[in-house]
C-alpha cells in the first residue's frame, strides 16, 4: 500500500514480501518505513550514520530472505553519547514472518557489550605521594523485543496500517573508584545495580492515493527503579568521595559533571533501542518517560520521497523535555539502491538549566541483492 501506482498492480502478497525487507524496522516500531522488495525473498544490506550535539551513532543491518515469507536479521549498532566516553556496541539477531497477506510478526534478541567510561576526579601528585582518583561507570545490556503489524495491503485510495511492539531489557549498571599511582591502577570500590526497562510502543499510519502517508507513533518506558539513582553514586558514597578530595567545591563540581555524563550515557541506552535513534527521533540526553512522533510523508515521483516530522520526548521527572523538528529525503538510485538523508533541530529544555539547541544529521543507504 506504500508503493506507487505501478507497483499497486502487483499482487498484495508480493508487496507484503517486499515490506518484510525492513523487518527490523517493524520490530523497532517503524513499519511505515518498509522498503520496496522483489517478489522473491531478497536480501539487503543497510548502513546508517548519525551525528549532532556531541552524539554519534552508526549501524549496520543485514537481512536475509528465507523462503517467501520469512526473514532473518543481523544487526550491529555503535554509539558514543558524548566525547570522551567509551563507545557502546550492540549486537542483535531476529526473525520475521509474514502471516498471510496482512500480518507481520517479528522477534529480536539483542546484546549490548560491556563498556566503561573513566572520569578523573583528582590528579595524581607524585611529589606528595598522593594517588589520583578516577570514577569508572559502565553497563551492558540484554534484551528481547516482540512486534506485530497489520497492513490493509490493498490498492484503494485510502489504506491503513497498525503495529505494536514490546521490549524488555536488563541493564547491569556498574560503578567503581580507582586510584592511579605511578601508572598502576587499583580498584578501591565496586558496586553494581540491575535496572529493568519495559518499553511498549504503538504506531498507526494512513495512506491515500499511493502518495501521501500520515503517521503517528508513541512509546512509554517503564523502569524497575528510578533511572536517576540506579547505577549512580549514593549520597553516602559522594560524601565519602568529597572527604577524599582536597577542595569540596571542586569535588562537587567534578561529581556533578560525572552525574551529568552518567545520565546522558544511560539515556542513550535505555530510552529506546539504539538502532531506533537518529536525526528524526532526536538524541536523548536523559532517560525518557514517554515520546510521541507524528509525521507526514509524500512521494514526489517514483524515485524521490520526502518526510517532515516532529518528535516530543518527555524525560523522567526533573530532567525536562526535548523537541525535534526533522526532514528526511529518500532517493532511489535504480532498483537495488536507496540513499537517504535527515536533518533536524533538537531543543532540549532542562528543568533548572537554560535550553540547548543542536543540529542533527543522518545519512544512510540500502543495497538489495
Amino acid at each position: 500500500m506504500q508503493g506507487d501506482k505501478a507497483t499497486g498492480r502487483q499482487p498484495a502478497r508480493a508487496i507484503a514480501c517486499r515490506k518484510a525487507g525492513r523487518v527490523l524496522c517493524a520490530v523497532l516500531g517503524v513499519l511505515g518505513a518498509a522498503s520496496a522488495r522483489a517478489e522473491a525473498a531478497d536480501s539487503s544490506l543497510t548502513v546508517e550514520a548519525s551525528a549532532g550535539g556531541g552524539y554519534s551513532l552508526w549501524s549496520l543491518l543485514g537481512d536475509v530472505g528465507v523462503g517467501e515469507a520469512t526473514f532473518l536479521t543481523l544487526g550491529y549498532t555503535g554509539a558514543r553519547p558524548e566525547a570522551g566516553t567509551a563507545a557502546t556496541h550492540q549486537l542483535s539477531v531476529g526473525a520475521d514472518h509474514l502471516a498471510g497477506e496482512h500480518w507481520l510478526l517479528s522477534a529480536i534478541v539483542s546484546l549490548g557489550l560491556g563498556k566503561g567510561s573513566d572520569t578523573a576526579l583528582s590528579q595524581e601528585l607524585p611529589r606528595l605521594n598522593v594517588p589520583g582518583l578516577t570514577a569508572r561507570t559502565g553497563y551492558g545490556s540484554q534484551g528481547v523485543q516482540l512486534a506485530a503489524g497489520y497492513d490493509s495491503a490493498g490498492f484503494d485510495t485510502l489504506e491503513y496500517g497498525l503495529d505494536a511492539s514490546l521490549g524488555l531489557n536488563r541493564y547491569p549498571l556498574r560503578r567503581q573508584l580507582l586510584t592511579v599511582s605511578a601508572g598502576a591502577t587499583t580498584v578501591r570500590y565496586a558496586q553494581q545495580d540491575i535496572l529493568w526497562v519495559a518499553r511498549p510502543t504503538l504506531g498507526a499510519r494512513l495512506v491515500w492515493d499511493g502518495r501521501w502517508e500520515l503517521g503517528l507513533r508513541a512509546g512509554v518506558s517503564l523502569y524497575s527503579d528510578d533511572p536517576l539513582t540506579a547505577g549512580q553514586f549514593t549520597d553516602a558514597e559522594r560524601n565519602a568521595l568529597e572527604s577524599q578530595l582536597e577542595g569540596r567545591a571542586a569535588a562537587r563540581k567534578a561529581l556533578a559533571g560525572l552525574r551529568r555524563r552518567q545520565l546522558r550515557d544511560l539515556g542513550a541506552a535505555v530510552t529506546r533501542r539504539m538502532a531506533d535513534v537518529n536525526a528524526g527521533t532526536g538524541f536523548p540526553t536523559a532517560p525518557t518517560r514517554f515520546d510521541v512522533k507524528p509525521s507526514l510523508t509524500w512521494r514526489l515521483n517514483p524515485t524521490v520521497k520526502g518526510q517532515v516530522s516532529y518528535a516530543f520526548n518527555q524525560y523522567v521527572p526533573t530532567q525536562g523535555v526535548s523537541h525535534v523538528l526533522a526532514s528526511r529525503w529518500t532517493v532511489r538510485l535504480g532498483d537495488p539502491v536507496r540513499v537517504w538523508a535527515s536533518v533536524a533541530l533538537q531543543r532540549d529544555v532542562p528543568v533548572d538549566l537554560p535550553a540547548e539547541v543542536s543540529g542533527l544529521l543522518t545519512l544512510g543507504g540500502e543495497y538489495t541483492f
